[in-house]
C-alpha cells in the first residue's frame, strides 16, 4: 500500500469514528488494514547423492539429530515482528517432520541424518532517492528473494550469486508464465521464510560434509503475524520436504481448509511423547566492535 493511498484511509477512519461510528469504523479497520491467507511457496533441491537415497515415508521413517540455526533476519529489517518462542517453533518443526516419516533419534535408532534448521524474515531491502514522491523506493535484494523461492528452476535468475550483469538482466523475466509471473511478483515482498537442510550423519561424524537435500519455504508476510504464521507455513509446506520439486510449490490456506500441525498416527505421537528431540543450538556470532581510531 502506497502513502498516498495509506493516509487517505486514515483520515477517512478518524472521520467515521468522529461521528461516532464504532460500528462502522470496525469494519472499516478490516478494509484498512486487509487481513490475508496464508501462501506458501516450497521449493527442495536435492542432491545427486541425495536423490539416490530411500524415500522417507511414515511407514519408512529416518532418523535425525537436529541442530537448530534459530531466527534470523536475512533480509533488510523492519521492527515490530511478534517472534515466537524458539521452543515453540522447534516443537512444530519437530511435529511437522514426524509426519513426513522424520523422527529424532534415540539409542534404539541411531541418526542417519543429520537436519539444520533456521527461520525468520527475508524482507525487502530499498533504498530511497530523497525526493517526497518516492514511497516505495527502489528494491536492492530482489534477486534474493527469487533465489530463495526457487525462481532458477523457472529460468529467471542464476542459482548461485554470479556476476552482477547477471543479476541486473535477470535472465526470462521479460517472458514469464503464470509460475513465474506469481514468484516475481511475490519477490517484491516482505516474507517469512524456513529452511531445513539434510546431510548424511555418519559423513558429519567424520567432519565431512556430504549434503542430500534443502528445503525452503516461504510466506508473504503482509497482513500477518509471524507467531501464528509459522505453523501453518510448515503444515502447508509439509509434504514438500525432503522431496525434490521441479519447481517452486505454491500453497495456499483457504476457509475451507486451516492447516494444524496434527500427527496422527497414534504410534508417532506417543514416539514424541516419549523422546524428546536432541537439538544443538547454535547462535550467529555476534559482530566484532571496531578499535577506536588511534589519536
Amino acid at each position: 500500500m502506497n502513502a498516498p493511498h495509506f493516509y487517505r484511509r486514515v483520515l477517512a477512519l478518524a472521520a467515521l469514528m468522529a461521528l461516532g461510528g464504532e460500528a462502522r469504523a470496525a469494519s472499516f479497520l478490516d478494509w484498512l488494514f486487509p487481513k490475508h491467507e496464508v501462501e506458501v511457496i516450497a521449493v527442495t533441491d536435492a542432491t545427486p547423492i541425495g536423490a539416490l537415497r530411500r524415500a522417507v515415508t511414515p511407514a519408512n521413517p529416518a532418523y535425525y539429530q537436529a541442530v537448530s540455526a534459530g531466527y534470523r533476519d536475512f533480509g533488510g529489517i523492519i521492527a515490530g515482528d511478534k517472534i515466537p518462542p524458539k521452543e515453540e517453533v522447534i516443537q512444530t518443526i519437530t511435529k511437522v517432520l514426524a509426519k513426513q516419516g522424520y523422527l529424532p533419534a534415540t539409542n534404539e535408532h541411531p541418526p542417519t541424518l543429520l537436519l539444520i534448521w533456521t527461520w525468520g524474515t527475508m524482507y525487502t531491502d530499498r533504498v530511497y532517492s530523497g525526493n517526497p514522491d518516492d514511497t516505495e523506493g527502489r528494491q536492492i535484494n530482489r534477486s534474493q528473494l527469487l533465489r530463495f523461492m526457487g525462481a532458477y528452476k523457472l529460468g529467471l535468475v542464476s542459482k548461485d550469486p554470479r556476476a552482477f550483469s547477471d543479476d541486473l538482466l535477470m535472465p526470462g523475466t521479460m517472458f514469464r508464465d503464470a509460475d513465474s509471473e506469481m514468484v516475481y511478483q511475490l519477490a517484491s515482498e516482505d516474507l517469512y521464510v524456513v529452511a531445513i537442510s539434510a546431510y548424511d550423519f555418519a559423513a558429519a561424524a567424520r567432519k565431512e560434509k556430504v549434503q542430500l537435500w534443502t528445503t525452503k519455504i516461504s510466506c508473504p508476510s503482509l497482513g500477518l503475524a509471524m507467531n501464528t504464521s509459522l505453523p501453518a507455513m510448515l503444515a502447508l509446506a509439509g509434504p514438500h520436504i525432503g522431496r525434490e520439486t521441479v519447481k517452486p510449490v505454491s500453497i495456499k490456506a483457504t476457509d475451507k481448509f486451516r492447516p494444524e500441525v496434527k500427527i496422527g498416527d497414534p504410534t508417532v505421537i506417543e514416539y514424541l511423547e516419549n523422546t524428546k528431540p536432541a537439538v544443538i543450538e547454535i547462535t550467529p556470532a555476534a559482530p566484532k566492535k571496531k578499535a577506536a581510531p588511534k589519536k
